[in-house]
Parts: structure tokens; C-alpha cells; sequence
């Protein structure tokens, strides 16, 4: 099946606010800064909903195996009921336990006073997770009054009700084929796209390797017209996921502009068409009849940025991941 519409099921907060500090950053802020990372996934509880201290997020099947984990991250929302803060003390507090209550992974005192996100990095846990699966028995917390006794499930609940729970995973892509060969993951996901199976979320990677055919067609009349009597240039190429069948599962942005390098390679080239100097001998043996099956240098991207994009997989985690070379910044002759 086709993942559902963003408007059906929601992203957790801190997705969406990750990904506009991406998209209004500058390119040289554009960075996840978790070590490296170029993808964050986030994942809910599907815990049993009885046991409201228990938490369990299925990620076995999640994330590649080429891609790295470079950090984990349980956010806990935390909020007292005014009825409880004078009466069990200043302070309270928080045990994170791997598993049930075999492992204490952390121990903290926050006050009883402020309500907020409580952030645990779990890295070492999730790549437990990662490598054996069954040994996931999932995350437990426990909390603790000023006095030290452990408060009731019923109390608990009172702290998770106004929030989820979220576990976040920040991974990078480790195989240089991967990153570059990057039509080798979209041709997969339009494939499982058009047949009406899961989408697989990482192959969206190269929506600049789009048929020629659809490009030509996203380029107005006026745009065409100018590119055939022009140099090399820069032209506007507005990529619509509305259009392109894509909105079910893209979150944001709902386009944006990859442009397209498009007009001739006239001899002689000159500086402003940026000419490699291998384009520069190609031009004159071309121009000069040298030898017949060597065509004109051609207008190409000579600078290219990302795009990050807020998405669904195929197991409805939101996903954001930065994908390379996805707008063309600069063009020229090579």
C-alpha cells in the first residue's frame, strides 16, 4: 500500500522543527549536526498502551544496512500536575532502564516545578538493537518522589499525556556508491511506487535524473524558446511532488526548484561559460572538423546542493534526509 497523507498522520514536532532549520539555513548551516549524520528517523512507542512507564520501538528493519548509526536519542516528555508539585518535594526523579529494569541506562533529577523534553542518548542500546533484534525488550522508565518511593503507574500516565514519546536515530550513509550512484534508490522507489507496494524511504535521491522528456515538459514555452536561442545558462526547472505522484508520502517541502542547465556551447567559449580545459580542446577540434564523431562540450551543472525532504517510509516513521546534488547552483560547458 501507499503510505497515507501527512494531514491523516501527524509528524512529531521535533521533525518538522529539524527540518525548517535545514530549509532556512544557508548551505553552509544545512547540516543534521549529529556526527556526520544525513538522516534522522524518528519512531513511536507501540508498546502496549496499558503499560504506560513501557516504551518499545520497532527498528530492526528501519535503517540500512549501508548506512551508520551515529546517535540515538529517547525524548521523554515530562509535566507535573500543579496538585503534585508541593506535595512530593522540589525535585524528582527520572531512572531510564533498557529492557525491564535490567539495564540502568541513566539517572537524573529534574525539577518539579518546570515541564519540558527530557533528552537520553541511547546510542549503545540501539545498535544492540540493530544487530540483535531479540535482545530488544525496549525502555522503561521509573519515577521517583523527593522521599525516593517510586510513583504509581496512574502518575506516570499523568506525565505522558500530553506529549509521545519519541525515539530519534541519526544515521549517515557510508558506502560512496550510495551517495553518488544516487538514481540507483530512485528508480526503485518510482518502481514500488507505480506498483502500489510500501515505499522503501531511501530512494528518493535524484529527482535531477528525471527523464529528458520530463524536463522538457516542466519548462514553460517562453523558458524553451529562450534556451534554444541562448549560451549556456541557468533556467528554472520547478519540481512539483503534487504532480509527480509524490505528496502521499513527502511531509515537505511541496516543490522546489532544482533549474536545469540547458543552451549552446558555442566556439569560441569564453570564461563566463566556466569551460573546463578538456571542454576548451573538445570545442576546437569540434569547431575545426578534426575528427567527425566528436560532438560540442555540453551545458551541465558545475554546482550542485542538496535538499532535505520530511517524508514517510514504508513503516510510516517520519523520516528527514538530506539528499546530494539535487539543485543545480552553477552551470558551464564541459
Amino acid at each position: 500500500m501507499v503510505p497515507p497523507s501527512s494531514a491523516k498522520t501527524l509528524p512529531p514536532q521535533y521533525m518538522v522543527d529539524l527540518y525548517r532549520t535545514l530549509a532556512d539555513g544557508t548551505y553552509s548551516e544545512q547540516k543534521i549536526r549529529h556526527h556526520g549524520a544525513n538522516t534522522a528517523r524518528s519512531f513511536f512507542n507501540k508498546g502496549s498502551s496499558e503499560a504506560v512507564d513501557r516504551f518499545r520501538f520497532e527498528i530492526s528493519d528501519a535503517v540500512p544496512n549501508r548506512e551508520e548509526i551515529v546517535d540515538a536519542e529517547f525524548h521523554f516528555f515530562i509535566h507535573f500536575e500543579a496538585r503534585w508539585k508541593h506535595s512530593k518535594g522540589h525535585f524528582v526523579q527520572i531512572q531510564l532502564f533498557e529492557g525491564n529494569q535490567d539495564r540502568l541506562l541513566e539517572s537524573r533529577l529534574v525539577s518539579a516545578y518546570s515541564s519540558g523534553w527530557e533528552v537520553f542518548r541511547i546510542i549503545d542500546s540501539v545498535r544492540r538493537w540493530i544487530a540483535q533484534p531479540a535482545r530488544n525488550q525496549g525502555l522503561k522508565v521509573q519515577v521517583l518522589d523527593s522521599s525516593g518511593k517510586i510513583w504509581k503507574q496512574q502518575r506516570v500516565y499523568q506525565l505522558q499525556s500530553f506529549q509521545k514519546s519519541i525515539l530519534i536515530v541519526f544515521s549517515k550513509d557510508v558506502h560512496a556508491s550510495t551517495i553518488h550512484s544516487s538514481s540507483l534508490t530512485l528508480n526503485g522507489e518510482l518502481n514500488n511506487y507505480h506498483e502500489g507496494t510500501p515505499i522503501h524511504e531511501n530512494s528518493i535521491e535524484s529527482i535531477e535524473k528525471t527523464s529528458p522528456s520530463r524536463r522538457e515538459h516542466n519548462i514553460t514555452r517562453r523558458t524553451r524558446s529562450a534556451v534554444q536561442n541562448s549560451q549556456c545558462a541557468r533556467h528554472e526547472l520547478k519540481v512539483d511532488f503534487e504532480k509527480l505522484g509524490w505528496s502521499m508520502w513527502i511531509i515537505s517541502p511541496k516543490w522546489y526548484n532544482a533549474y536545469i542547465c540547458a543552451g549552446a556551447c558555442a566556439f569560441p567559449l569564453g570564461q563566463n561559460q566556466r569551460p573546463t580545459n578538456h571542454a576548451t580542446i573538445q570545442s576546437i577540434v569540434h569547431e575545426l572538423g578534426l575528427a567527425s564523431e566528436v560532438e560540442a562540450p555540453c551545458c551541465v551543472p558545475t554546482e550542485l546542493h542538496p535538499v532535505s525532504l520530511l517524508y514517510f517510509d514504508e513503516h510510516m516513521n517520519v523520516v528527514l534526509k538530506q539528499y546530494e546534488d539535487m539543485i543545480a547552483v552553477g552551470c558551464g560547458c564541459q
